[in-house]
């Protein structure tokens, strides 16, 4: 199998044709194939051959008693293994073919179920753990990508075996690139396994705990970056599942958070003992009167690797992609607010804090291979919107709530968009504290593709009234669509009345602020624009949204003109001429590579040379600050730097500026930390007042309601947003076309090659 070898129509063993790839990841495939011995499908995975060739033998021995002893588990609740083999030095198991889907498919689509549900696949997992434990073998990796759901409703468990031969695998060097670290999902381990105990069966008991608490409450029970994950498990007890889920009684939280002990002999004593417990639970009644969800089959699709980021519930969409992800690889991506340190939702954060040598002392491995086969089938339930959703989009138990999308980028690493996701979640849920009022909408990180129209997220989330965030990545938005939704783009300026409400200062308001700023401070009469900014005066006479850059700095009394070619296409040669053609007194530079020939032509003429940056930043990447801050280190002492965004290195400059972003309680500002955090917030509350005009005046019904009408709720929110005055960590917001007005631009000054903050443009001029 290594280097891609294994096509379609290789026969292995000379019996199993390959038909199909189900999925691929970091240890290797999943197929479809076809037992022409026995003339039936089934399901083959392909393992990653050991790559020490000194333990080759030994670790591929290992490998056949693993597979022969789990072939021996005879129970409906977990996959049957038929046979095993070697292609080359590479194993591979042939295992049932499931129709049904995975946990993880249930969760990303309908975000948490009833207590009916989660209770009886629950005890289906512990029919199937008695039988495994009972046979000596552990399963290691309980997780909802792990446990399937047939057409029929019954749980089945999948890769029994496999989890302890990829562990001994972790070990090969070609596969650990930051260190050795427990095999598995991080946000389900036992905290034994942090310590690197083996455990026994209770440690799958722990797992299943973690499971039916992120059913249940829509979230795992810890969440954030995987060592603050770890030192979760070792430390803290989770938000009593009530607390997320108010109609979950004590006796739901006391089972999940027994199943969940820290000490493995405080938990049931066994699956079977746990199973009793389940089962007591669920004969008691349906507590939430859900009935029990009917599972339908969907395409064919395997799980993918364990991610070296955790990802809580329920999922971000990656708008008409299904390929895994390097990140968070997935066929069916996950889920909301992922948050930095654990802010439960809606109570206050938790009191213990994550021991910064947890991070230190563990680095996680990206280890997993393809599991949770599914095959689909000609049968499906038909739907509506808001009670039961098509495949793909909320079912009844997400009806209570409606949907808020959280933007961002498809270049960007998922775990991206999850922080982004916590940041919004942590706003609506301080403005429910400050309004005693409840929001009813849940919060999902949306990673778009460039390929599909925007218009298809409603097939996914029929229930989603608004985005946030980096909404001009997503392909298709101005095309119509956010003429149906609030859209608040927190990166950049709105792109006119008729599409996103922009959170950031225009062009041209950035203009205007930098040439008040450069008339007073610098007398500046003259400034040629050969930054990114180029314009049409035409297109601008015509409509006011074409207005940019060197307009504003017309507006304030600078003479502004375009260089002479496009920068990129100038060289140091042409800039020198360009200056002694034109004779400014300031010069803004490029953004692109050609900065540096912009920089030496300039040191030799004395100009004053301005950075803007402002398009976008505050949505940038981690690589993209890299890529700033390479061009920056050009630029010499004394240069000016216009920004439209909050500068997360320079937080105590802001202080005085803006008290309550440094008032803002720990966990929050821990947040902010991350570029164009403070923004996001900012346009959470925005968003957060418009849902709460049209819920006091009706247009927003509950949802779930027979009144309940999400087309209606998204346009009467888009309506109010107009209407919207919030005053923000950043100031005071409100809107004039869609364009959020009196935004502050900050101005920073190059010293000992580092920037440093004067202040805002507002601040520094009066």
């Amino acid at each position: 199998m290594e280097g891609g070898s294994i096509v379609r129509g290789r026969l292995l063993s000379g019996r199993y044709e390959l038909v199909e790839l189900l999925g691929a990841g970091g240890m290797g495939e999943v197929w479809r194939a076809r037992d022409r011995e026995l003339g039936r499908e089934v399901a083959v995975k392909l393992l990653g051959a050991p790559g020490d060739e000194g333990e080759r033998k030994e670790q591929l021995a290992r490998f056949r008693r693993e597979a022969r002893a789990v072939a021996s588990l005879d129970s409906p609740h977990i996959v049957a293994v038929h046979d095993h083999g070697t292609d080359g030095d590479s194993p591979y198991l042939v295992m049932a073919l499931v129709d049904g889907r995975t946990l993880h498919d249930v969760l990303a689509e309908s975000g948490r179920v009833s207590l009916a549900d989660a209770l009886g696949w629950a005890v289906d997992v512990c029919r199937g753990l008695e039988v495994a434990h009972a046979a000596g073998i552990v399963h290691r990796d309980i997780k909802p990508a792990n446990i399937m759901v047939t057409g029929e409703g019954v749980a089945k468990v999948v890769d029994f075996g496999i989890a302890k031969y990829t562990e001994e695998r972790s070990s090969d060097p070609q596969l650990t690139r930051t260190g050795q670290a427990p095999f598995g999902s991080v946000l389900y381990m036992a905290p034994e396994r942090f310590q690197q105990r083996n455990g026994d069966g209770r440690t799958d008991l722990y797992a299943l705990g973690c499971v039916l608490y992120e059913l249940l409450a829509g979230r795992p029970p810890f969440v954030g970056h995987a060592a603050g994950i770890m030192y979760n498990h070792l430390n803290d007890e989770p938000l009593r599942p009530s607390r997320a889920r108010a109609e979950l009684g004590p006796e739901v939280d006391r089972l999940i958070l027994s199943l969940m002990a820290k000490d493995p002999d405080d938990r049931p004593s066994d699956a079977h003992a746990a199973r009793v417990e389940l089962e007591r639970l669920r004969d008691g009644g349906d507590r939430d009167g859900e009935g029990k969800a009917e599972v339908a089959p969907v395409a064919v699709v395997a799980e993918p690797p364990s991610p070296p980021v955790p990802v809580p519930a329920p999922a971000p969409v990656v708008v008409g992609r299904t390929e895994p992800e390097n990140a968070r690889p997935s066929t069916r991506p996950r889920v909301v607010a992922k948050v930095s340190s654990p802010l439960p939702p809606p109570p206050p954060p938790r009191g213990r804090r994550r021991n910064a040598l947890v991070g230190a002392a563990v680095a996680l491995v990206v280890l997993g291979i393809p599991t949770g086969i599914v095959l689909s089938s000609s049968s499906s339930s038909s739907s509506s919107s808001s009670g039961t959703a098509p495949v793909g989009g909320p079912s009844a138990a997400m009806a209570e709530e409606y949907v808020v999308g959280v933007a961002y980028d498809w270049s960007i690493d998922e775990s991206y968009g999850e922080e982004r996701a916590a940041i919004v979640e942590a706003a609506f849920r301080d403005v429910e504290r400050t309004t005693d009022k409840r929001l009813p909408v849940r919060v999902v990180p949306v990673k778009d593709d460039q390929e599909t129209p925007a218009t298809e997220l409603l097939d996914t989330y029929p229930g989603m009234i608004a985005l946030i965030g980096d909404t001009s990545s997503v392909d298709g938005m101005e095309t119509g669509f956010d003429e149906r939704m609030a859209a608040i783009d927190t990166c950049k300026e709105g792109s006119g009345p008729d599409y996103s409400f922009g959170m950031m200062p225009s062009e041209f308001e950035v203009g205007e602020q930098e040439g008040r700023y450069l008339r007073g401070a610098y007398d500046t009469d003259k400034v040629i624009v050969g930054s990114d900014y180029h314009w049409d005066d035409k297109l601008a006479e015509e409509d006011p949204n074409h207005l940019k850059l060197g307009h504003g700095l017309r507006e304030a009394g600078v003479e502004a003109g375009e260089s002479a070619a496009y920068p990129e296409e100038m060289d140091e040669a042409d800039v020198t001429r360009d200056v002694q053609d034109n004779r400014p007194d300031a010069v803004t530079l490029p953004n692109s590579r050609q900065r540096e020939g912009w920089v030496d032509a300039l040191k030799k003429s004395g100009q004053l040379m301005l950075v803007q940056d402002n398009y976008e930043a505050s949505c940038d990447s981690e690589d993209d600050h890299e890529y700033s801050d390479a061009h920056d280190k050009l630029v010499p002492d004394g240069t000016l730097r216009f920004r439209s965004f909050h500068d997360e290195r320079q937080p105590k400059a802001d202080c005085e500026l803006f008290p309550r972003v440094c008032a803002a309680p720990a966990s929050l500002k821990k947040k902010f930390e991350a570029r164009g955090a403070v923004e996001l917030y900012d346009g959470t509350l925005v968003l957060a007042a418009g849902i709460q005009r049209v819920m006091a005046d009706g247009t927003l019904p509950e949802p779930g309601g027979k009144d309940e009408d999400p087309e209606g709720a998204r346009v009467a929110l888009r309506k109010m947003m107009d209407a919207v005055d919030v005053k923000g960590l950043l100031g005071r917001y409100r809107f004039k076309d869609h364009q959020a007005l009196d935004r502050p631009v900050w101005i920073d000054v190059r010293e000992k090659g580092k920037w440093k903050q004067l202040g805002t443009v507002g601040s520094l001029t009066g």
